[in-house]
């Protein structure tokens, strides 16, 4: 009886030996990498496809992502065979597991440093992924790598067996993985899924494809997020990816600059309808291009949202380009708790602060080389502080070195109060404020339904700031013009002593000359 019950428990865990892997194994031969055709994905980076199977099915993933991807692959061969019947494979299999062996692997990937992009699979195996793939992974330096998870399962364990791949190779970079039933292996299913992380690789590689003008950006890497907790609980599920949606102003028409739209929801949701896509229609159509941050909320702290939406200022930032904006017309706005973020990240994550603040196991990669920063803020229903509580310090606000900001707020609302004390209390640390008061509306009105309502305003407030960027050096030129010794300014023209500057982007007037530059103390 005791038997009996082990061999259903096997039948039931050791996935990809029965119904995942079901066809008995040729002998193998060993090989080298075997090259591809190579192709456009991944721009252009060199591709490898490492795998071990069994019996098959991993075997037929993996050919068919070297057949659309053109990488090269390479099969992980044991030196000692496993049995090629089921219930002996089984208990090898487990007694590897319980062991933490690391079987001998038969080959080497000739050339490893050669490969940039490297997808690596194998099927569940008693609830995880076979030990030889650790074997494998711990053959190779993987710094500066970017792995792919892959896996084929029965029925249960594929997002273990992919966490796992990714644990297993923690110096790597990370996109998102796929597993697969035999019966599921298909074609277009592969495609979508690889044209997904294609276009996730280029995003978070400033120097690799353009950035899209439509659609989602991930801004993380998997197994690279800063903070990241999990099996976390909450409206977004556990295997939510901090993203932002993209949504552009028509090729024919120039763009003022760049709005990051941050919707409120006390840090417990997103309202993601009247603070986020309504507004996106209504600043699009004057112009700016809009992006709306699906930052993570609790139980993920204030922090670990704002290096999200720091972040996704950087990726639009190192994007400029493509984006047809000036780098510096970057302006946020947010409602309600969106807007104290905004808050946060203007107070304490600005210019080359990265996310090693939060998680010193973070890795920095080439975007947090772009210093952060806002042209402006927009504070609808909102102010700098926490939740219910607006921070009104003069001296910390004057220190931040604040950027001009649009205050807007209904006399309805139960904070009106901290508005008017907030919006006061910046205007005394030195910034330029403009408020607008709504008569009889109360907290949560998004876009108010008609542009005229605040969204006109807004654009008034922004356009001469983000135009006047362009014509800032020259108007400090032309003040100046007789001045030989070298005077700092911030961004929105104030003077700044060279011996206090911290990091970020200043313009400096020397004589006749005036010049930009990116101060890293």
């Amino acid at each position: 009886m005791k038997h009996f019950l082990f061999f259903i428990l096997a039948l039931l865990t050791f996935t990809s030996c029965s119904a995942n892997e079901p066809e008995m194994p040729e002998q193998p031969q060993p090989v080298q990498p075997e090259e591809g055709g190579g192709s456009d994905y991944f721009s252009g980076k060199k591709v490898l496809i490492a795998y071990f199977s069994w019996g098959g099915t991993t075997r037929r993933m993996a050919q068919q992502v070297q057949a659309i991807t053109g990488g090269d692959i390479f099969e992980i061969e044991p030196v000692n065979p496993y049995p090629t019947s089921y219930t002996p494979c089984t208990e090898v299999a487990l007694e590897e597991r319980d062991s933490n062996a690391r079987p001998a692997i038969k080959n080497s990937v000739t050339d490893w440093d050669e490969y940039d992009v490297v997808f690596l699979g194998g099927p569940v195996w008693w609830h995880t992924a076979p030990m030889i793939l650790h074997t494998f992974a711990e053959s190779y330096d993987f710094e500066g790598k970017t792995v792919v998870p892959f896996t084929t399962y029965a029925s249960t364990y594929r997002d273990e067996t992919l966490q796992a791949i990714v644990d297993m190779t923690p110096d790597a970079d990370h996109l998102e993985g796929l597993g697969l039933t035999s019966g599921s292996i298909n074609e277009s299913r592969i495609q979508t899924w690889i044209d997904l992380i294609n276009e996730q690789y280029g995003s978070l590689n400033p120097g690799g494809a353009t950035a899209p003008m439509e659609g989602t950006v991930e801004l993380w890497q998997r197994g690279n997020i800063p903070g990241f907790r999990e099996n976390v609980n909450n409206s977004d599920g556990p295997d939510f990816m901090p993203n932002m949606l993209v949504y552009t102003v028509p090729e024919n028409i120039q763009p003022k600059g760049a709005v990051m739209i941050c919707p409120g929801g006390a840090f417990a949701f997103r309202s993601m309808q009247n603070e986020g896509y309504d507004i996106a229609d209504m600043l699009v159509p004057m112009g700016y291009q809009c992006f709306i941050v699906n930052y993570r909320i609790n139980p993920y702290s204030m922090q670990a949202s704002a290096t999200d939406l720091q972040r996704a200022i950087r990726y639009v930032k190192a994007h400029a380009e493509d984006y047809r904006i000036n780098p510096e017309n970057i302006a946020l706005v947010g409602f309600s708790a969106g807007g104290i973020l905004n808050g946060e990240v203007l107070l304490n994550w600005r210019d080359l602060t990265n996310a090693t603040a939060l998680d010193s196991s973070y890795r920095p990669d080439e975007l947090d080389n772009v210093p952060v920063s806002a042209c402006a803020v927009g504070m609808i229903y909102s102010f700098y502080g926490r939740l219910s509580v607006s921070m009104n310090n003069v001296e910390t606000l004057r220190a931040a070195n604040l950027p001009p900001a649009f205050y807007c707020w209904g006399t309805r609302d139960g904070f009106a109060g901290q508005f008017t004390q907030n919006s006061n209390a910046v205007k005394e640390a030195g910034v330029r404020v403009e408020t607008k008061v709504l008569q009889g509306y109360p907290h949560g009105y998004g876009s108010g339904d008609n542009a005229s309502i605040w969204g006109k305003d807004f654009d008034a407030f922004l356009t001469p700031i983000m135009h006047g960027n362009s014509a800032a050096i020259n108007n400090v030129s032309a003040d100046l013009a007789e001045n030989t010794t070298e005077t700092y300014y911030d961004l929105n023209g104030r003077v700044v002593s060279p011996d206090t500057v911290g990091n970020g982007i200043y313009i400096v007037k020397s004589g006749n000359s005036t010049r930009k530059v990116l101060k890293t103390n």
